[in-house]
């Protein structure tokens, strides 16, 4: 099976490129730079000038689209969030029209999404993907990015979206900033810490999207989480917990994040469960259900 994979060389990107490989399928990547010699082969796009190398497409079965700016970088002002939101459309128009001129298409597009997508929720609602979109910024983002996606189904794609909750990853992400202030002693749950994380191991991330491609009846939007979210405050000491460090710090008042961050403290303020149901109904046994169990198996071995 060729797969070709937009945003491949960030984290999450690069591991999906080695859990493809393990499995003997051919990922190949779209990048800024062309490098058609390296084990993974990179083919150039340029989504500002709308270019694309045409031999990227050539013998693609699945078009997994990662691509998009990082929403947690940088201030929300409005250039920002229109980089944040432009990066992620003009993309999927430009993947969409190359696409759309090819004789032998991809079979499914897989595109990235998050849980943002059901917006600010109380923190005892659990979302499901039957839901409509939220109204908040994040929420928007994430329904006109699906949107793009669905329009593949115009030209007789299978479309996934994946609306990926929090990635417990040891190298990056959010994991590494939660446990990076506890390791140098200065950790405390952020708000009230009452806040729900639905969360997922880096490894039943790509288990789930690899179950996504393979089984090809699945359509439509799977929350990618575990089925056993906890709150901020939970998980803090779970983290401090495995990593062997002392939590003695009052909570960080929510109006200093806010002071801080802007609108996006959003982002670690509020958070809701997400259902994991419909991904299990489907068939996909996840190997990490509790946060301790991924903890341990990620932090423990410092």
């Amino acid at each position: 099976m060729n797969i070709l994979i937009t945003g491949g060389t960030g984290l999450l990107g690069g591991r999906l490129v080695d859990y493809f490989s393990s499995l003997g399928m051919f990922p190949r990547l779209l990048s800024r730079k062309e490098d058609l010699n390296a084990e993974i082969s990179r083919f150039e796009w340029n989504i500002r000038e709308s270019k694309i190398d045409p031999r990227a497409l050539e013998g693609v079965d699945v078009l997994i689209h990662l691509a998009g700016a990082n929403v947690g970088e940088g201030r929300w002002t409005a250039n920002r969030k229109k980089e944040i939101i432009d990066s992620r459309i003009d993309s999927t128009q430009l993947l969409y029209e190359a696409v759309a001129g090819m004789q032998n298409k991809p079979k499914t597009l897989i595109c990235a999404s998050a849980t943002g997508y059901y917006g600010l929720q109380e923190f005892d609602h659990e979302s499901q993907e039957d839901e409509n979109a939220g109204d908040d910024f994040l929420a928007q983002v994430c329904e006109k990015w699906e949107s793009e996606a669905d329009r593949f189904q115009d030209l007789g794609l299978r479309v996934v979206k994946l609306r990926t909750g929090v990635v417990f990853d040891e190298s990056g992400g959010a994991l590494q900033k939660m446990t990076l202030p506890i390791r140098w002693f200065a950790g405390a749950p952020l708000g009230s810490g009452k806040q729900i994380i639905s969360w997922i191991h880096w490894k039943d991330w790509c288990g789930a999207v690899g179950h996504l491609v393979k089984e090809n009846k699945l359509v439509g939007a799977y929350n990618l989480v575990a089925p056993e979210p906890v709150t901020n405050a939970t998980l803090t000491r779970l983290i401090a917990r495995v990593i062997g460090r002392p939590l003695f710090l009052p909570n960080v008042p929510a109006f200093v994040l806010k002071s801080m961050l802007g609108e996006m403290s959003s982002i670690v303020l509020r958070g809701h469960k997400v259902s994991s149901q419909k991904l299990e109904a489907s068939g996909f046994k996840f190997q990490y259900t509790s946060a301790e169990q991924a903890l341990s198996e990620l932090l423990g071995r410092d």
